[in-house]
């Protein structure tokens, strides 16, 4: 599953529990089974990562700077690539997809740190794009960052029902139905929803700018 040539025996494990945990999640997966899956002995597994615990905050730690490291097709302002073909070349970013989809499902301090991480990749990914001028610039980008999470997590937990609707099958990524999501999702944000202002401007007159209990949200008369 490994994207780069990085086959070392922790990249082998790291690799294993990761395909694994996509399928069951975490509860569910014992050390030998991973070993099992990785062809090593299990006393590997110890050795490189020292417990459960450590090979879990591995993966979760991988798994973000994966996420992170395809941020560039949202940053760059060059022609985006045939999604079909990006998918079809990138085979690990459908386990990466349902690793994160069932940690968040099964809850507990480990949807945290999922939950936590991919909050992080995306306020960078805001500030990155931001100054590269194809996103916008928010004053309060972390709470955007949450929602964004939120959404997009919600429709992963989703995803097999999404996946039926516009594709008849139970995979999101897959060629026949990531483009008419991903369409959709692209769409939405391009083309905002609302057609003007007027919910934005409610809100800010609830909670004036300066107020403690929240961030001023910056309508497009201010921008």
């Amino acid at each position: 599953m490994s994207s780069t040539d990085d086959l070392t025996t922790a990249a082998r494990i790291r690799d294993a529990a990761v395909a694994l945990v996509s399928r069951t999640g975490w509860e569910r997966v014992t050390l030998r089974r991973i070993a099992a899956e990785a062809d090593v002995p299990v006393g590997l597994v110890s050795y490189h990562f020292g417990s459960k615990d450590g090979l879990r905050r591995a993966c979760d730690d991988w798994v973000m700077q994966r996420i992170g490291e395809e941020k560039d097709l949202v940053m760059g302002s060059g022609p985006l690539p045939d999604m079909r073909s990006y998918l079809t070349e990138r085979p690990e970013l459908g386990p990466l997809h349902d690793y994160i989809a069932m940690c968040l499902r099964h809850g507990g301090r480990v949807a945290q740190h999922v939950f936590d991480g991919m909050v992080d990749t995306t306020v960078d990914m805001l500030r990155d794009g931001a100054e590269a001028g194809t996103l916008r610039r928010y004053d309060d980008d972390y709470s955007i960052a949450v929602v964004l999470v939120a959404l997009g997590a919600g429709a992963g937990l989703l995803g097999e029902h999404v996946a039926r609707l516009f594709g008849g099958g139970d995979d999101v990524l897959a060629p026949d139905t990531y483009p008419r999501y991903a369409r959709a999702t692209i769409e939405i944000f391009t083309h905002p929803l609302l057609a003007d202002a007027r919910w934005l401007d409610a809100m800010n007159a609830m909670t004036p700018p300066g107020s403690d209990d929240q961030t001023h949200l910056v309508t497009d008369k201010e921008s």
